[in-house]
């Protein structure tokens, strides 16, 4: 029994070897779905798979983890479809905004850091400032909390007809003042950390009020829930004008 047992292991690896040589077990056809960002022809070369090489003669997980190294590439899925097809499904990040680490990169949803900008991407992002590669590696909750603030922000900006997005340039992050603003053609303003919908609804208030004065403004203040500190050009010297929300001035504040 035991010589027989080993002949039909001999005989089922002789089979195996036949069969992964077999002809009827080459790939004929590569399929590549869901790369848009990652080009076809990108992720082929790092699957390491070519037309003509046995189906059986690599390792799926091998071929996933390359596909995977894109940089455009969050997930990958790789399949045999016998005899003769194997397909390779891959998941992009999207972008969310760029963040600037000495360098400009795109950051997911999810707040991960996954690709270097180059020449040609896509720039119509928010830009955010303020954040060390350290304190996302370190995952600090501070940062983490302030870029999504900032994106929070962004958002209610995208849905502005008087306050748009186009108008900010930067979003930038302090540890201690919270979230700022700076505008292309307007005062840099500062947010703080909290009550962002009410403080970017009196902002807007603050625009209709002003009208084309706005544009004099060098600095608006709207960290304190109470207030509405608003800093002017001046030809001589900058003039510090603060408005306080009780009876007299609220309108005037928001």
């Amino acid at each position: 029994m035991l010589a027989l047992a080993a002949l039909l292991v001999l005989g089922l690896k002789v089979g195996w070897a036949k069969l992964k040589s077999s002809n009827n077990f080459k790939i004929a056809r590569i399929e590549v779905l869901g790369a848009r960002r990652a080009g076809r022809e990108e992720i082929l070369y790092l699957s390491g798979l070519q037309l003509g090489m046995g189906i059986f003669d690599f390792r799926l997980a091998n071929v996933v983890k390359e596909v995977e190294s894109h940089p455009w590439v969050k997930k990958a899925q790789v399949s045999r479809e016998l005899p003769d097809q194997v397909i390779i499904r891959v998941f992009e990040h999207t972008p969310a905004a760029i963040v600037l680490l000495g360098e400009p990169y795109y950051m997911n949803p999810e707040l991960k850091v996954f690709k270097k900008l180059v020449p040609g991407d896509d720039l119509n992002y928010p830009i955010i400032t303020g954040v060390s590669l350290e304190s996302l590696e370190q995952a600090n909750p501070e940062i983490l909390a302030g870029i999504q603030n900032a994106l929070s922000v962004w958002r209610l900006a995208s849905s502005s007809k008087i306050f748009p997005a186009r108008a900010i340039s930067e979003l930038h992050i302090d540890p201690l003042a919270g979230l700022s603003l700076i505008t292309g053609q307007g005062p840099i303003v500062n947010f703080g950390e909290d009550g962002l919908e009410e403080k970017f609804k009196r902002l807007e208030r603050i625009q209709v009020e002003l009208g084309e004065q706005f544009g004099l403004l060098k600095r608006l203040d709207l960290s304190q829930a109470d207030r509405a500190v608003a800093r002017f050009y001046q030809k001589e010297t900058d003039s510090l004008v603060q408005v306080e929300n009780n009876e007299g001035a609220e309108a005037e504040a928001k």
